[in-house]
């Protein structure tokens, strides 16, 4: 025989984004999901300054625009 009981398990649930550069929170649609935005995690190796650092970065559409508009050379 098995006898089965109910357990709650706690987890991390994604609450809120924000902008690194602008500092707007990205809004979230009727069922919850968050608009698309440019998320960027970097862990810096041997050859940089940052050894062993790691960064994440959050970038709404709109800052993602004018941020590509300063390049040098167009996004591909």
């Amino acid at each position: 025989m098995r006898v089965y009981k109910t357990v709650a398990i706690k987890k991390q649930e994604l609450d809120e984004v924000i902008c690194n550069l602008c500092g707007d929170h990205i809004k979230k649609d009727a069922f919850g999901n968050f608009e698309d935005y440019l998320e960027i995690n970097k862990t810096w190796g041997y050859a940089s300054n940052r050894d062993g650092e790691t960064h994440r970065i959050d970038i709404c559409q709109k800052c993602f625009e004018k941020l590509i508009q300063q390049f040098k050379l167009p996004v591909s």
